[in-house]
């Protein structure tokens, strides 16, 4: 009698063995233009963040929030009150009410939904794992000429963050967030 594990059949197609093959051989980098102004905001604990009715990114931890002014990375405003955070957590943990001047956004993050992943002019943001479970988030734009799916695609260097991590646009797609538990990685688009 022979003990052991008897050999997997490889259940993925040559097309998905292509894909994995081609996101491994993706060195890590800065976004392409017209992204610019990384701006690094540390947090640890972070659960979930939103953008403000200016844009501004709104940073939820497990002590209190912040908002950030991306581009230029002011720090425009920081509670560190655990109770009016999680008062301000809608009961969907969707939506957050900034405890300061009662704004309503909507949230993404850990505990919350999912970011917006596509802007009006193409660009996509995702996250994939080549070497899962190790994530990577990957930017391109949909809309250029002969677009492939992660052919011309830009693996973005994560810099400090690393585990679980979670992005999205703005509304108005002029900036872009990669939130991990340790921070987030905030992007602008490079003034015209």
């Amino acid at each position: 009698m022979k003990f052991g594990r008897s050999p997997q059949k490889e259940i993925r197609t040559p097309y998905e063995l292509q894909l994995l093959q081609r996101a491994q051989a993706m060195e890590p980098a800065k976004p392409p233009h017209p992204w610019a102004a990384e701006i690094v905001v540390p947090a640890s604990g972070c659960t979930a963040c939103g953008w403000d009715q200016e844009e501004n990114l709104v940073l939820i931890s497990s002590s209190g929030y912040s908002v950030t002014q991306p581009g230029t990375g002011q720090l425009l405003h920081r509670n560190r009150d655990e109770n009016a955070t999680e008062e301000g957590m809608g009961p969907d943990g969707l939506t957050f009410r900034i405890p300061h001047d009662e704004q309503l956004i909507t949230i993404f993050g850990f505990e919350s939904g999912d970011g917006i992943r596509l802007t009006n002019d193409g660009w996509m943001l995702e996250v994939i794992y080549p070497w899962w479970p190790r994530s990577s988030v990957v930017l391109d734009n949909v809309f250029r000429q002969g677009y492939e799916y992660l052919k011309d695609t830009v693996m973005l260097d994560l810099n400090r963050l690393d585990g679980n991590v979670r992005c999205g646009f703005s509304p108005s797609g002029k900036h872009f967030v990669i939130l991990g538990s340790g921070g987030a990685l905030l992007y602008s688009r490079a003034a015209v």
